[in-house]
């Protein structure tokens, strides 16, 4: 008798809406870090003074820090959301899929974001840090959500030994 395939719980979909999601939103966040303001949203010219502003502030940073030199700790952080992001968008190109692979990126994705947030709130505590650790709580809830980690965890050439199978 043949083996049917297992079903794609739902959750499988709308994880993926919230990673593509997610990309975006984790990235604007950590512009919105660099820049302090939003006017990168409405203005390319001044996005890109305000980046390259920030960017030669830390290079010409000192050797200690200032309390007006947070800019530094934001920009760290910044890579390390864009890094998550970058995670973010791949696992959810290969989240239909299932394999261990995707929910690995997924759960590193959010790992990023946990880090950028927590690290942001013991150190400065802006209000994109709450924001972020509300995202990646929120997604890695999801993300082990009983149904979704057993879509991701089965086997996918179905031995007839192994347990999966």
């Amino acid at each position: 008798m043949p083996e049917q395939e297992p079903q794609k719980p739902r959750l499988i979909g709308i994880l993926t809406f919230l990673l593509v999601l997610q990309v975006p939103l984790v990235v604007f966040l950590g512009l919105n870090l660099i820049t302090e303001h939003w006017t990168f949203l409405f203005s390319w010219p001044v996005f890109w003074a305000d980046l390259t502003e920030a960017f030669t502030l830390v290079l010409q940073t000192p050797g200690h820090f200032d309390g007006g030199e947070v800019l530094f700790f934001h920009v760290i952080a910044f890579g390390i959301l864009t890094a998550g992001a970058v995670l973010a968008l791949f696992s959810a190109l290969l989240f239909n899929r299932g394999g261990a692979f995707p929910w690995i990126l997924g759960l590193l994705a959010q790992t990023a974001t946990l880090v950028a947030g927590i690290g942001l709130y013991w150190l400065f505590q802006p209000s994109q840090s709450y924001w972020l650790m509300a995202i990646g709580v929120l997604m890695v809830l999801y993300l082990n959500y009983g149904d979704v980690r057993q879509w991701f965890l089965q086997s996918k050439t179905g031995d007839e030994g192994s347990p999966d199978a």
